[in-house]
């Protein structure tokens, strides 16, 4: 009876590991890189900023669209070299930065007339929100904003806001670039970027 006992014991100890041993496992994917997981979310990519200063030669960084603000956290969207850069993708119109499976902020714009020449500025935050009606989509490897009729012609401005702090802003009318203010162009070069918004 003892020697039954002990056989029942073991086999009640190891019937869930038999069960774990069951489930299927694949090779490398212990956890998400930016690689894979871009794979799941169609049109994640680094985004590139080209403008004047992204020009130097001498540069082995590039500019990358990134946050002013600590990883994961909300704040200003802004253009620096970046050996880190932050993931985006456009979801329904929406731009997206994404941080990790549980930090996925929107990119919304806000009217900054309060600034002097700058009236839309970029800013993750941890909900939608911003202007009404805008839309971001691609145009080739470029992103572009637009409001009704209006587009930002795939064109931003990278500035101090009224407080000192970098953002990134955008007209949706032809407008010369404000004083102090360096234009780039915003580039995913991603090979799975979506130029639909079918999903």
């Amino acid at each position: 009876m003892a020697l039954a006992t002990i056989l029942f014991t073991v086999a009640a100890y190891l019937a869930p590991l038999l069960f774990v041993s069951a489930i299927p496992s694949f090779d490398g994917l212990t956890s998400w890189s930016s690689d894979s997981i871009s794979t799941l979310v169609p049109g994640m990519s680094h985004l590139q900023a080209l403008g004047p200063i992204s020009q130097d030669p001498a540069s082995q960084v590039p500019f990358y669209m990134s946050l002013a603000a600590p990883r994961g956290l909300p704040g200003n969207v802004t253009v620096f070299k970046n050996k880190s850069p932050p993931l985006f993708y456009i979801h329904q119109s929406q731009l997206w930065h994404y941080h990790n499976d549980s930090t996925i902020l929107p990119v919304n714009v806000h009217n900054s007339t309060g600034a002097a020449g700058l009236p839309l500025q970029m800013v993750a935050e941890s909900a939608p929100g911003g202007v009404p009606g805008g839309r971001w989509r691609w145009q080739g490897t470029m992103l572009f904003y637009e409001n009704g009729a209006q587009n930002n012609q795939g064109l931003f401005y990278s500035c101090q806001d009224v407080n000192g702090l970098n953002g990134l802003f955008l007209f949706l009318q032809c407008s010369p670039p404000p004083a102090g203010c360096t234009p780039f162009t915003i580039h995913s070069f991603s090979s799975n970027r979506r130029t639909d918004d079918g999903y």
